[in-house]
């Protein structure tokens, strides 16, 4: 997980909780993830303890986390994602089928529903020049769960983040786009990927929701096929 920026008040658990939530919906903090310990919450914030008890606490009574003995674990309300197999490939093949299915309608609805703060994060997201690999599968997950939360409805945002999580946390898939032998191709799929977003990101902008569902079925086609087509 990504470090949180240091906040300058010392009374400030609302905020400590609203950064969280932001956490928990974009996707940063994954369903059934456990949270930082609070030790560790208290250093990232730059706050005392007690902002962050009161912080956990209220996520609590407002549904976003849960208690499991000595942990606190992001909420699960639908039951976990899990990808069979040997095959590296047919592993990404299922992972973006599953992904062909609910994504396309995710940008329609997002069209519909979409807050002004999404369509910008979107579009800012989209503009940005990844340098690396690393750097990259930052944005991507970034992008593709503010769409996934833009959508407007919990249950699908839920369902997609499971799935973007089983996705990033696959060695099956960081094998191939790891590979020195890949390098060449994966540089590619960066700047193909890149430009989708972009394209995914205006039309959602600007509410055109069949262009917003062609342009992801497009990248999600692209990306499948250099994948299983080209990588080693």
């Amino acid at each position: 997980m990504n470090g949180f920026d240091p906040i300058l008040r010392t009374t400030v658990s609302s905020e400590i909780r609203q950064r969280l939530a932001d956490a928990i919906q974009t996707g940063q903090l994954t369903p059934g993830s456990a949270l930082p310990a609070e030790r560790v919450l208290c250093q990232e914030f730059g706050v005392a303890r007690t902002s962050v008890r009161e912080a956990i606490q209220g996520l609590v009574m407002a549904g976003y986390v849960e208690r499991r003995g000595n942990r606190t674990v992001v909420a699960e309300h639908l039951p976990g994602i899990n990808f069979v197999g040997d095959d590296r490939k047919a592993l990404v093949t299922q992972l973006f089928e599953m992904r062909q299915v609910i994504e396309p309608p995710i940008a329609a609805l997002a069209c519909k529903r979409a807050t002004a703060e999404d369509r910008d994060l979107l579009v800012e997201l989209a503009a940005s020049d990844p340098r690396g690999l690393e750097q990259f599968r930052q944005i991507d997950r970034t992008f593709h769960a503010t769409l996934a939360r833009a959508c407007g409805n919990p249950m699908l945002t839920e369902v997609h983040a499971k799935a973007m999580s089983a996705l990033f946390g696959s060695g099956e898939f960081a094998s191939l786009l790891y590979a020195e032998v890949n390098r060449a191709e994966v540089t590619e799929i960066i700047a193909e990927a890149t430009e989708a977003h972009r394209s995914i990101a205006e039309a959602v902008a600007r509410g055109h929701a069949r262009k917003a569902e062609a342009a992801v079925i497009a990248h999600l086609d692209d990306v499948e096929r250099r994948m299983v087509e080209r990588l080693l």
